[in-house]
């Protein structure tokens, strides 16, 4: 499915823990990760993240600054994630993973400080790895497939895309093209966000 991508500006990193918790301190949703111990590093990506906490930080930051940020369309983060490598597999090119992300740990272990890694060749930082990312598409607007998961109750056809893997992800996740859905209040400690204007 080819998707037109017009001009945008992309977070050179994913929303961290310190920067969510100002939101959180103004009265925002606590993020189910809040108060796990192997998370508290402010330079952690914030993760625990359900779309709609990521929706709401967005606008609460726009009304801070100004700004019109939201999450990226999954068009955007994809050619965001690429760094100009067109055709790769990963941001750094084909070559399998090793250390070039975080990735393949287990739940209780921490994901990575965001600058931990080599950044892409747009200058982005993690953009496999470490934190799921949400975008603002439905699943169903770009998907081949239909939706089908639902593990909030919630009905398929609502589900969001998200992007880049986890630091609990697989190889095969951290494609830059490859695509996850899950319902918007779905929260989970592998899930974060990366703001776009």
């Amino acid at each position: 499915m080819e998707e037109e991508i017009t001009t945008f500006s992309i977070g050179k990193y994913a929303v961290t823990r310190e920067e969510y918790g100002r939101f959180v301190d103004d009265g925002g949703a606590v993020p189910l990760a809040c108060e796990r111990p192997n998370l508290q590093d402010p330079r952690f990506p914030a993760l625990g993240l359900s779309w709609e906490n990521a929706r709401d930080y967005a606008a609460w930051l726009s009304d801070r600054t100004g700004r019109a940020y939201r999450l990226p369309f999954a068009a955007e983060w994809e050619a965001a994630a690429r760094g100009g490598l067109d055709g790769k597999a990963f941001p750094w090119g084909d070559d399998a993973p090793g250390d070039q992300c975080c990735w393949g740990r287990e739940e209780a272990d921490p994901p990575d400080p965001l600058d931990a890694h080599p950044p892409n060749g747009y200058g982005l930082y993690n953009m496999v790895g470490n934190a799921w990312a949400w975008c603002q598409d439905l699943w169903a607007d770009i998907a081949d497939d239909a939706p089908v998961n639902t593990p909030t109750g919630l009905e398929a056809r609502v589900n969001r895309v998200l992007l880049g893997g986890s630091y609990m992800s697989g190889e095969s996740m951290l494609y830059c093209a490859y695509r996850h859905e899950d319902p918007p209040d779905l929260q989970h400690v592998c899930l974060g966000m990366r703001l776009a204007l």
